[in-house]
């Protein structure tokens, strides 16, 4: 009998699994809520990215129907030859976990790569706040980095939704349900449908736990984040089930996927539904390499580069 073939995987990837097994090895065989949190921003501290320079950081707060929203507000060093792209940043962390403590070296990242300002939207999470408060902040928040755009020192017409993860899933929603002009998505390994019939290959194939992410983990997720009454079966719940009129309206659309991310067919799917609605959309696949490879690019150097070209999408955007 062959044996299987197993997947190409990167070597930084592959230390990077290897010393997550002994620095983690201490960890609850069955973690609370608090603890999950903790784990990833530990995770997030020991192995993201240096902390890139910006000029200020800046606390606000916008107004939702749930009540206040906190957003980290971070400008770019470097003097401005005119009016930056503005990022609306949506954390990941299955609905459950991050925070803009955990995210600070991303968001640092992208502004320095993107040379543009970055509003990291503090959401109420999962399981205090069902679905759907979360997009409910972030809708709020949009509406007020539209607003307050050009005081930010932004430019109206470059609004940019970005998020990783379940903060993909929100970025992706938010698009779909807001009326603000957004003239570019750039949606990070992320969950594209809750559905219970979702049958993604790559869930099978590698949500065993060799890479990072499980299957287990998702679905626990979606547990924690959705009512169980729910219609998962349509948008928002599942972006990628919304009619064909609402993704043809999409903004420009940046999916970037990882090779060993139980996600990844998802993600590429989305790329696919977009491009048969008419929308403009592309896929940037990273081989060998494990969901969170962005927030762990520190020690994962391809994680740098794909900052590096989530930086670049962000400045092709036309005034």
């Amino acid at each position: 009998m062959k044996p299987s073939r197993q997947p190409f995987v990167d070597p930084d990837t592959a230390r990077l699994l290897a010393d997550m097994a002994v620095d983690f090895s201490n960890a609850p065989a069955d973690p609370t809520v608090e603890e999950r949190r903790q784990g990833l921003n530990i995770a997030a501290d020991l192995y993201g990215p240096e902390p890139a320079r910006v000029a200020a950081i800046e606390h606000l707060f916008a107004s939702g129907p749930h009540g206040a929203v906190p957003l980290r507000i971070y400008r770019p060093a470097g003097a401005a030859r005119r009016p930056r792209p503005v990022v609306a940043h949506i954390h990941g962390g299955g609905w459950v976990l991050g925070d803009p403590d955990g995210y600070e070296r991303v968001c640092r990242a992208y502004c320095a790569a993107g040379d543009c300002v970055v509003v990291d939207i503090d959401y109420r999470r999962a399981p205090e706040h069902k679905h759907p408060v979360a997009l409910e902040d972030c809708l709020a928040a949009l509406d007020w980095i539209a607003a307050n755009s050009v005081s930010l020192g932004g430019d109206p017409g470059r609004l940019v939704v970005t998020g990783d993860s379940a903060g993909g899933h929100l970025a992706a929603a938010v698009c779909q349900e807001t009326s603000v002009p957004v003239a570019l998505q750039v949606l990070v390994y992320p969950v594209m449908s809750a559905s219970a019939r979702a049958d993604f290959p790559s869930r099978k194939a590698l949500g065993d736990g060799r890479y990072f992410l499980r299957e287990f983990d998702i679905l626990r997720a979606e547990t924690e984040y959705f009512t169980p009454d729910e219609d998962r079966e349509r948008a928002p719940a599942s972006p990628l089930l919304a009619s064909t009129d609402v993704l043809a309206r999409q903004p420009r659309t940046l999916v970037v996927t990882a090779g060993l991310d139980p996600l990844c067919d998802e993600g590429a799917a989305y790329v696919d539904a977009l491009r048969s609605a008419g929308a403009e959309a592309r896929e940037h696949r990273v081989p060998g390499t494990i969901h969170g490879f962005i927030l762990f690019a520190g020690r994962i150097p391809i994680g740098l580069a794909a900052i590096a070209e989530i930086g670049r999408e962000i400045q092709s955007l036309k005034t």
